[in-house]
């Protein structure tokens, strides 16, 4: 990860070209973008990887799952925990989704932090005890092929820096060598980034183009590569957010996850203060202080708040006390 705006502006770059330039014992390579096209062969090799890992007598990973269950270092029970885990995440992200204060938001974020390393823990639990399986080997070797076969020698991208047999042919280390040079570039490309990227000063004058795929990048949405697809659709979700939503404060303006939380606190939180001033007139939600107000970017009407006036009444208003409260 990283804050400096050049780095942003050459990953911009290398976005929009689809590929990225490195450096390799002096020579210098170029680095293709994978597209949809590409991915669709590279599940065609790894089923091709499969096949030859089974043929050699690897185990597959349902075979694996069923002697280490007579063994008893895994079971169903772990096995159900996994997908209850998952479950009860997209629950936490679910109901995040719903909440309107901030002070909420952040709790329910460092929720969801937990149990996602709770999951995680389990799920490395898992793979360390299944170790090589058919599926394993072959998403391995599926990985280093593409990485390997990505590499080009010229910015047209038409002249592979290796042929298939000299692909055949390279060792461990030269393979790994690739690897580590290709996974050096790969976290500038990550959502984080190219969401941060999108919320620099110098891409603002894009974000209108957005929705023409042609003027952006010059081809069809068909022919986009994946980190392509990735800046043209979060550019549209955040030009929307500034589009649509007043008062933004500055300390969240860079800040992706921040600012979506806001986008979607802001919208509910001005519908609950309407719905209050609707059945009540008073223009205040229960619980919020004036951060939670400030980061939904809504003011409050002056006056007494429902909280202080409950906590007054003993922690329960009746509608009296809510008409006396709006002047009603």
């Amino acid at each position: 990860m990283y804050e400096s705006h050049s780095e942003y502006r050459r990953s911009f770059r290398d976005i929009v070209k689809g590929f990225t330039k490195k450096d390799l014992d002096g020579n210098i390579l170029y680095i293709k973008h994978l597209t949809t096209h590409d991915q669709v062969d590279l599940e065609d090799i790894e089923k091709a990887f499969y096949e030859k890992a089974k043929k050699r007598g690897l185990e597959t990973e349902k075979e694996k799952l069923l002697f280490l269950e007579k063994e008893g270092s895994w079971n169903k029970e772990d096995e159900l925990f996994i997908e209850k885990q998952i479950d009860f995440i997209k629950n936490l992200n679910k109901t995040k989704s719903q909440l309107v204060l901030k002070s909420q938001i952040d709790a329910q974020q460092k929720l969801i932090i937990k149990e996602n390393n709770i999951l995680n823990k389990k799920i490395n639990e898992k793979n360390t005890l299944l170790g090589s399986t058919c599926e394993s080997y072959a998403k391995q070797r599926v990985n280093d092929y593409y990485i390997t076969k990505s590499f080009f020698k010229d910015d047209s991208l038409l002249k592979p820096l290796h042929s298939e047999e000299e692909y055949d042919n390279l060792s461990y280390s030269e393979i790994g060598k690739l690897v580590k040079i290709h996974n050096s570039q790969f976290n500038n490309f990550s959502e984080e980034n190219i969401q941060k990227l999108i919320l620099q000063d110098f891409y603002f004058p894009y974000m209108p183009f957005c929705e023409d795929t042609v003027q952006f990048f010059g081809k069809a949405v068909c022919e986009l590569t994946h980190n392509q697809l990735k800046l043209i659709l979060f550019t549209r979700i955040f030009k929307n957010v500034f589009d649509n939503n007043e008062d933004i404060p500055d300390h969240i303006r860079k800040d992706p996850e921040a600012l979506l939380d806001f986008a979607s606190s802001s919208k509910k939180g001005k519908e609950a203060l309407d719905k209050y001033s609707d059945q009540a007139g008073a223009s205040t939600i229960v619980g919020a202080t004036k951060e939670d107000y400030d980061y939904m970017g809504v003011k409050a009407e002056k006056g007494v708040s429902l909280r202080d006036a409950a906590a007054k009444k003993g922690g329960t208003l009746n509608m009296n006390d809510l008409m006396n409260i709006s002047g009603a």
